[in-house]
């Protein structure tokens, strides 16, 4: 699918873009309220489509959720019910991977692998080889891993039913760090992991050496997961129509908010264009946003598959990969550079 083929499609569908300034507090605590917090919002039940998804779409197995993809070989890994699948770019099955239970949320430890997939329902991370799939290490996490990230080397991991992040280095558990109630979304920015504590409705960040809480801030409506280029984090408002934008310096502070469809919740960066895509589960598009200051710029939405919980984009050739849970489909849309 090329540019000019989505850009059509897109324009066809309309770019309603509404942005707002906002003024945001921060403070170093984690703040936890006295009352007990609303719940974390959840996605939407995608209705059934109503126009066909743009791009190559291949079975991804039943259930299928989260996806992270490899820059340097091009393999996409795809979560599974026992574990993942890894894929090539054109859709073409490499490899099974089978874990004790199933991910919602991959990512990849360096260039070149390896994959980081939770078995969130035994509370270990599986660090899984490619393209041959073989998991080399299955280490123990705290309970119900869901989101993690790589900062230089170290793997950060959210457990989300005990509120901490459990701290791999060499493929070994070395420290836990208490954070604010359920822990959702994490990102690396350039010296801290982010934090989105969905329940507690706050962002907290840590320092990637010291492992010291160095900020916080509250979070407004239901916010999930987050995205990081350079000192700006983007924070999607699952239970709202909102990208929400906090910038680091020279504190953590909430620059202001995109409007997009409802339910956003996949959420991935393209560093080498500067783009933003995220997906909207209430509506089943995904949505190209411009990374431009003070706050991105909605330039894009085209028709994904049903349920688009999870994205991810390669930077080497801009190619987006969306993962529906239903009925299981991976949606594959070459954007060609420049």
């Amino acid at each position: 699918m090329t540019r000019r083929r989505l850009a059509a499609v897109g324009l066809a569908l309309g770019l309603a873009v509404a942005v707002s300034a906002c003024a945001g507090g921060s403070g170093t605590g984690g703040g936890t309220a006295t009352s007990e917090p609303p719940r974390a919002a959840e996605p939407a039940n995608s209705p059934a489509l109503t126009l066909p998804p743009v791009g190559k779409v291949v079975p991804a197995g039943p259930a299928a959720q989260g996806v992270a993809i490899d820059p340097t070989t091009g393999i996409i890994a795809v979560g599974q019910v026992a574990g993942a699948d890894l894929f090539d770019e054109s859709g073409n099955h490499l490899s099974s991977v089978t874990l004790p239970s199933a991910p919602r949320h991959l990512s990849l430890a360096a260039p070149g692998g390896p994959f980081l997939v939770p078995a969130e329902a035994s509370s270990e991370v599986g660090f899984v080889d490619e393209p041959s799939g073989t998991v080399s290490a299955l280490v123990p996490t705290g309970r119900m891993p869901h989101d993690l990230v790589d900062s230089g080397g170290t793997v950060f991991v959210g457990n989300e039913h005990d509120s901490t992040i459990t701290v791999i280095r060499q493929q070994r558990p070395v420290a836990t760090i208490p954070v604010a109630q359920q822990p959702g979304g994490l990102a690396v920015t350039r010296t801290d992991v982010a934090v989105v504590a969905v329940r507690a409705r706050r962002l907290q960040l840590f320092d990637a050496t010291s492992l010291r809480l160095v900020a916080s801030a509250a979070i407004p409506g239901g916010p999930s997961h987050v995205a990081a280029y350079g000192t700006d984090l983007y924070v999607v408002d699952t239970g709202g129509t909102h990208v929400l934008v906090y910038d680091t310096v020279p504190r953590l502070h909430l620059v202001g908010s995109v409007s997009v469809p409802k339910s956003p919740l996949g959420v991935a960066v393209d560093p080498t264009r500067g783009r933003l895509w995220i997906t909207c589960t209430a509506a089943n598009r995904l949505v190209e946003l411009e990374l431009t200051q003070p706050l991105p710029r909605v330039i894009g939405q085209w028709p994904t598959v049903r349920q688009p919980d999870t994205v991810a984009v390669d930077p080497r050739t801009d190619t987006v990969v969306v993962v529906g849970a239903l009925p299981g489909l991976l949606e594959i849309i070459h954007e060609p550079g420049g």
